[in-house]
């Protein structure tokens, strides 16, 4: 919807200009009746190409639409906006400007309960905004942004957790959980592998010489990703991979700093240390344990 009004927004602004309803008036004066005769022609020709043009731009956009927006999207109501601001007088440019920014504005506030789960109330919106704009004062506007931007980050924040928590008592991940947790304890118990206090389970083959690996060393090293079952989904190729160890999941980078130049491991990493609730496309389930094999060629000075 709100494609729509922008879009149309410019010609409906040139209409509301332009436009003096049933006032023949000239630069000069009155006009003659040839000066009317052709004015009302221009009016038509005009008017028919805006409909064709609007007709023709709402066609296609109107096919974008949800289900849910095309049913209240209404061609009569929209004609009805546009007669509003047309059949204003030309020198009544306050109140044109006003429903110009009204459309923008409160376009934008209606995508906001979908895209971060939150009620915009219009009449507070706009009784805020008639304070603001009909103060003594105002100060640094920079100030008024900075509290808006703040509260979107919360507002983002939010609508994230709330979409993380349901992911999280999704089938998916919870069936990944419980497959994770029984594959990385049969190995404790079983396969002499050692579960840190983050909830990471590993295996040193080789813990290599000098320093461990820091979370901010640039590392050289070659690593085979693999679903619990063996599957392989990545690996390095005959290069090793150049990067800095902080860079990677957060189970994979603890795991990196077990070892030193020339260390081997093979790494568990459960969901909340991996790619937790949202997983990584059709790869890499919800909450999905996941096994590395990794082995540190070099740390880069």
């Amino acid at each position: 919807m709100k494609k729509i009004i922008l879009s149309l927004c410019a010609a409906t602004a040139t209409v509301a200009f332009t436009a003096c309803g049933d006032k023949a008036q000239t630069a000069s004066g009155t006009a003659t009746a040839e000066e009317i005769a052709l004015g009302d022609s221009i009016s038509n020709a005009y008017g028919e190409f805006l409909g064709a043009n609007f007709r023709s731009t709402m066609d296609r956009q109107i096919a974008e639409m949800s289900e849910e927006q095309k049913a209240s999207f209404s061609k009569a109501d929209f004609i009805r906006g546009l007669k509003a601001v047309a059949s204003r007088d030309t020198a009544d440019m306050s109140y044109i400007m006003g429903v110009q920014a009204g459309m923008q504005i409160w376009g934008a506030a209606k995508g906001m309960p979908a895209q971060f789960r939150i009620p915009v109330n219009a009449d507070k919106m706009t009784a805020a905004l008639e304070k603001t704009f009909n103060a003594d004062s105002i100060g640094d506007s920079y100030t008024y942004q900075m509290a808006f931007q703040q509260l979107m980050s919360r507002a983002q924040q939010y609508a994230q957790d709330k979409e993380n928590a349901i992911m999280e008592n999704s089938e998916e991940s919870v069936e990944n959980k419980a497959k994770g947790a029984a594959y990385a304890d049969s190995l404790v118990n079983n396969a002499g592998y050692t579960r840190a206090e983050s909830g990471l389970v590993y295996k040193i083959e080789e813990p290599g010489t000098g320093d461990l690996v820091k979370s901010n060393d640039r590392i050289k090293l070659r690593y085979k990703g693999m679903h619990t079952d063996g599957t392989v989904f990545d690996q390095t190729r005959e290069e090793p991979m150049t990067s800095y160890a902080s860079r990677f999941i957060p189970g994979f980078t603890e795991g990196l700093q077990l070892l030193a130049k020339g260390g081997k491991a093979t790494i568990v990493i459960p969901g909340n240390l991996g790619y937790g609730v949202q997983g990584q496309g059709s790869t890499i389930g919800r909450n999905e344990t996941l096994v590395f094999d990794i082995e540190i060629v070099d740390i880069v000075k």
